[in-house]
């Protein structure tokens, strides 16, 4: 895969939505896959919850981008803010 589609973005959010995370929301759509989907997405799903924390809509394109170029420096610059992001988010979000 080089792009995500819209419809394997959508599953892959529902999926999370549906579950808490992506890892086990892959479990939840991983029917809905092609097998060559499956297996590219299926490790992606577990990058984005032990790495970055998540995804959106909004910044789930980006961090397919960096998660399958991990050498291109501009996408690896883009997913580990997004992470840093994320983990403040989370800390401001536990304090409450």
């Amino acid at each position: 895969m080089v792009k995500l589609t819209n419809r394997t973005k959508t599953l892959l959010l529902q999926g999370a939505s549906a579950l808490g995370n992506f890892t086990e929301g892959f479990g939840y759509i991983e029917e809905n896959l092609t097998p060559a989907e499956a297996n590219a997405l299926q490790p992606f799903c577990k990058w984005l919850d032990e790495t970055i924390g998540g995804a959106s809509a909004y910044n789930i394109d980006t961090l397919y981008a960096a998660y399958t170029n991990p050498t291109n420096i501009e996408y690896t610059w883009m997913a580990a803010e997004i992470a840093e992001k994320i983990r403040s988010i989370r800390m401001l979000t536990n304090r409450c």
